[in-house]
């Protein structure tokens, strides 16, 4: 990894900013590179650390990105721009929920908030192209997805019931043929079916 991505990922653990896990971070890429995905619609920017390691391992791969925080957007415009990759990344300011646009993606990635992944999840997949992919973020959410009773307090308990009921959904989903996988904090990895499957 090359020396300003990991300024922007030191940089981000500092501040308590959550990026991906490596592990997570590099099935990713490989799966974009596998796959030959040349674009993708991000939701959820932060500092723009997941597009920047997507787009510097891809070079023909072409990203829009979507982050509501303005903090973090003009943190992310800074840093696209540092590592020379503003004109393949466009970050946009805004509430991913309150946004809509035409353009057609090879590639969906969700890693905003999370309790909100089935709306956005409707709203953008007329984004998707035939044959796109959808990877979910965040999925495993530190364990308590798969092992609830780890809850030490209630106020996360109404969202690891939302995340369970997501994942449950989308893997028995017949729009969407999902793969469940326990890197990072678990990914789901989706492909729309076709209608005439």
């Amino acid at each position: 990894m090359n020396t300003l991505i990991e300024k922007i990922k030191a940089e981000a653990l500092s501040q308590k900013v959550p990026i991906m896990e490596d592990e997570g971070l590099q099935y990713v890429i490989n799966f974009l590179r596998e796959k030959n995905i040349g674009s993708l619609l991000e939701i959820g920017t932060a500092v723009g650390y997941s597009s920047i390691c997507f787009a510097s391992a891809k070079e023909d791969l072409q990203i829009v990105t979507l982050e509501k925080d303005e903090q973090r957007y003009q943190q992310a415009l800074k840093n696209i721009q540092m590592v020379g990759l503003d004109q393949r990344i466009k970050a946009v300011l805004t509430d991913a929920r309150e946004f809509c646009l035409d353009e057609q993606f090879d590639c969906l990635f969700l890693d905003g908030p999370k309790a909100h992944n089935q709306q956005l999840l409707e709203m953008y997949s007329h984004n998707l192209k035939k044959g796109g992919y959808i990877i979910v973020d965040d999925v495993y959410f530190h364990g308590f997805v798969d092992h609830p009773e780890m809850l030490k307090t209630a106020r996360l308990k109404p969202l690891v019931k939302k995340l369970t009921k997501f994942r449950n959904d989308m893997l028995e989903s017949s729009k969407y043929e999902c793969r469940y996988l326990q890197v990072g904090d678990g990914l789901l990895i989706c492909k729309r079916r076709d209608e005439n499957e």
